[in-house]
């Protein structure tokens, strides 16, 4: 009996002595990687995209080839948008949050000075078939073909996601403390 009351007084002291964390832990902060689950969705509510198979699959946008499973990132390094990337600051691990972000928090505004006329021939030599909504990778960047003439081809250099107002519905998975 005596053990276990030494055993217990010994994690008190250890814990206000400042040994633990005080629950920071928990908290995402900048230079953390965590994961979370997501579920993309326009104004309207349709979602775009998500880490979750159930949702993806009752929304229509399941994809055979693509794992469904939670995102991973570093807080604060730039792999997300800026309104996604705040947005999670401060949550904790099982925490849902609903983020509503404007075009300057997502992708940006569209920007006609991304749509940019190129000869068919260009694209042609490398085997492409020109089709109105195909994507193809150009060394500026990925781009959808959006105009086809006989000489020329269209390609929007913007996100299909630019201009657009964006809620993620998301919840912290894990926290991996950045070291320090």
């Amino acid at each position: 009996m005596k053990r276990i009351y030494l055993i217990l007084i010994l994690a008190v002291i250890a814990f206000s002595s400042g040994c633990a964390d005080n629950g920071r832990s928990e908290i995402v902060e900048k230079g953390d990687n965590i994961s979370v689950n997501y579920i993309g969705m326009y104004d309207n509510g349709t979602v775009f995209d998500t880490s979750l198979i159930d949702v993806a699959k009752k929304a229509g946008i399941y994809d055979t080839s693509r794992n469904y499973e939670p995102l991973v990132f570093v807080v604060g390094a730039g792999q997300m948008i800026s309104g996604f990337d705040n947005g999670v600051l401060n949550m904790t691990i099982g925490e849902n949050k609903t983020l509503k972000l404007s075009p300057d928090e997502a992708y940006g505004e569209y920007k006609e000075e991304y749509l940019v006329p190129v000869p068919r021939s260009d694209l042609e030599n490398n085997s492409i078939v020109p089709e109105i909504g195909r994507q193809i990778g150009t060394l500026m960047g990925i781009a959808t073909i959006v105009d086809i003439t006989d000489t020329n081809l269209t390609l929007d250099f913007n996100s299909p996601l630019a201009g657009k107002n964006l809620t993620f519905d998301i919840t912290v998975v894990s926290i991996e403390k950045a070291k320090k």
